[in-house]
């Protein structure tokens, strides 16, 4: 059974189904929460990317200046990014960027390959014709981007792929719970941007997963997505 949402929303210029229960937690708004979402968002973004470097510990005010908003938003974005293990407020000192642990990214490792792989059965039976389109058109320009070694871009490709395979299982609790690991894992990728060399094994095995979705071949997907996973982790493993 397909499914289907009245709800989208756009990643990067690609139409997305949106999580009914996600969305509705963002609407409880108000003009601070919308502030503090923007900074979660920002602040994010600088971890992710490593812009703010693991175990460095925050510069508060300089922060507030370069975001234009006050210390509320910005602590409530905080206490978000603390919950998500990607930054430690420590009492009288102030905020540290999480380091980057082996032995805790060994353990997301182990359960985010049960999940994608989860992900990508209950894709096959219910991404809609416009997840479908939106999966394919995704690597439309891959192979010009392999082309001129742009590793940033392709680190956001295999993201928006992860993410929109994870909307299209139509799970919020599932979604949401890889969101959360992404972040851990997009750390690892940024931090080995140029050290990193089965990029091109990794729009292959992309496609072939968008592939065996559309035929509705769950047990296809996940085990082409287990081996990608598995690929990585194994070269991370040995590069770090």
């Amino acid at each position: 059974m397909k499914y289907t949402s009245d709800i989208s929303v756009v990643w990067h210029g690609i139409p997305m189904q949106s999580s009914t229960l996600l969305t509705a937690s963002r609407r409880h708004s108000g003009k601070e929460e919308s502030l503090s979402g923007t900074a979660y968002r920002a602040l994010k973004e600088k971890i992710v990317t490593l812009e703010l470097p693991p175990a460095s510990l925050v510069n508060e005010a300089a922060i507030m200046a370069e975001l234009g908003m006050g210390r509320t938003p910005i602590r409530e974005a905080f206490q978000r990014l603390a919950m998500e293990s990607l930054v430690v407020i420590l009492p009288r000192r102030g905020i540290l960027i999480a380091d980057l642990n082996m032995s805790d990214l060994q353990k997301i490792f182990e359960v985010r390959i049960e999940l994608e792989t989860f992900a990508a059965r209950l894709a096959a039976r219910r991404a809609t014709p416009d997840q479908l389109a939106a999966a394919e058109a995704l690597f439309a320009d891959a192979d010009s981007i392999i082309q001129r070694g742009d590793h940033r871009q392709l680190i956001q490709l295999d993201h928006q792929a992860h993410v929109l395979l994870a909307q299209s299982a139509h799970n919020e609790f599932l979604e949401q719970s890889l969101d959360r690991m992404y972040s851990h894992v997009l750390r690892l990728w940024y931090g080995s941007l140029h050290k990193v060399s089965r990029l091109r094994e990794a729009i292959a095995e992309h496609r072939d997963i968008t592939a065996a979705v559309k035929a509705g071949d769950g047990e296809r997907a996940a085990q082409i997505m287990r081996a990608h996973i598995d690929g990585f982790q194994n070269e991370f493993m040995a590069i770090l």
